[in-house]
This record gives structure tokens, sequence and C-alpha cells, in this order.
């Protein structure tokens, strides 16, 4: 019994040894990947998505709009994206909107509706791409732009994500 035992300490030992490694392995691989400026526009998208669900909210009287910060490991389950991932989502009773990192320096927001109440089958629509965002960093301040290449203002962004989502 006490060999049992041992052999099973020595595997736990041998498997816990192995994931430090790669754990160490991933960090290294994200940190390279994973630039300061994505992190900052995620958290800036964050914070202006989240000051426009609140007034909204506000304006409406009620809590019609919540948003929701995504863990990494459920982007890494339902979505099979690798390292660390950055998301979060906005969800109206008819509609809903993840913003998703991409690596190098993108922000993916894509869109979806709900089915109506008396729909069988398939509750979800197939997802659309809304916008793609690209940020770059000049020296302390970030830009953003769309996909073709022009200057956004994310105050406008948000707006019309914020109406396309309560309509």
């Amino acid at each position: 019994m006490a060999e049992f035992q041992a052999e099973i300490r020595n595997i736990a030992k041998e498997n816990e040894q192995r994931r430090k490694d790669k754990s160490e392995r991933m960090m290294y691989m994200t940190d390279v990947e994973k630039n300061s400026e994505i992190k900052g526009a995620m958290k800036r998208l964050f914070s202006l998505s989240e000051l426009g669900v609140k007034a909204y909210n506000k304006g409406a009287g009620e809590k019609v709009l919540s948003i929701y910060e995504l863990p990494e490991e459920l982007l890494t389950l339902f979505l099979n994206l690798p390292g660390k991932r950055m998301g979060f989502c906005i969800i109206s009773p008819e509609r809903f909107v993840a913003f998703l990192d991409e690596v190098p320096n993108q922000v993916l927001v894509l869109g979806q509706k709900r089915q109506g109440l008396g729909v069988t089958g398939q509750v979800l629509t197939k997802a659309r791409q809304l916008i793609k965002v690209t940020c770059l960093k000049s020296g302390d301040v970030l830009i953003f732009k769309d996909n073709t290449g022009a200057n956004l203002n994310l105050e406008d962004v948000i707006k019309q994500i914020i109406k396309w989502i309560s309509g």
C-alpha cells in the first residue's frame, strides 16, 4: 500500500512539474504576443461600454442592458482561443455583443440577435462582425482605427453598438 501511494505521489509531482513548465512557457508566449496596446484598448472599451450601459439603463428607468467580463477560461473552453485572452459582452433581451481581443492589437466585435419566443429550434441567429478595431500606440496615446484604417472615436463606436443592441 505504501508503494502504491508513493507511485501516485510521483505521478502527481511529474504532472505538476510539467504543468508548471508549460504554464511558464505560455506566460512568456502570451506576454510576448499580447502587447500593452490591446490590454489598454480592452480596458478603455470596457469602461466606456460600462458607462454607456449604466446611462442607457438610467434613461430607460430599469435594468435593460447588462455588461459582463468574460473569464479567459470561458473563452478558451467555448471559442478554443489559445493563450491569455480578454473579452466582455453586453446583453439585452433581444441581442448581445461580444468584444474579443485578437492578436495583433485588434478587437473583434461580434453581434447576435435572439430569435422570438415563439420560434422553436435554434434560439440564436448566426453572429455577425459589427466592427474590428485596431489599436496603435503613439507615445502615451492609443489611436483607434476601423477596418478601413480610418480613425475612430470610441465614444461614437459604443453609442452605435448600444443603439444596435437595444434596437
